[in-house]
């Protein structure tokens, strides 16, 4: 069995994977969401824009005797061609990211919800000169596991 912070990613990455025009976002990822960052495995081939996940901590939050709250903090990293309109683009991008993730639903594991927040979207360039413009956001994962199972 997965940890239960896979498999919180896991979701978020499920969800990640429905940003389409067919699904009603304003941007086509025409790649599977990366369990990385996309700019380890850049190359000529590599098609834009591209989302991934990084893992930057997990902590403990609280413990009590039957369950502890814990925290996984990951950063989704997008990229997306330079050009044209390339602002709109990151903004549409960046919208869409934010929409797929915070539905009313919300994550469910057990009849339990995960708490999620995002952090501060950097949206700067790569390097000046490059052709990729970048969206930086980490998210906060707040969840909890059963000490006894």
């Amino acid at each position: 069995m997965k940890a239960k912070a896979t498999q919180v990613v896991d979701l978020l990455i499920a969800r990640l994977n429905e940003i389409s025009t067919g699904n009603g976002f304003f941007t086509d990822i025409p790649g599977e969401v990366m369990e990385d960052d996309p700019a380890l495995y850049f190359d000529e081939h590599t098609a834009l824009p591209c989302i991934g996940i990084r893992n930057l901590s997990d902590r403990l939050a609280t413990q009590a005797r039957a369950a502890t709250n814990q925290t996984r903090t990951v950063e989704i990293v997008a990229y997306l061609e330079r050009g044209p309109g390339v602002r709109a683009r990151q903004d549409e991008l960046l919208q869409d990211i934010y929409r797929t993730i915070f539905r009313p639903e919300s994550i469910k594991f057990d009849g339990l919800a995960v708490e999620i927040e995002a952090g501060e979207a950097q949206l700067d360039d790569v390097d000046l000169g490059t052709k990729i413009i970048p969206i930086y956001l980490p998210i906060i994962l707040t969840y909890n596991t059963l000490n006894w199972r």
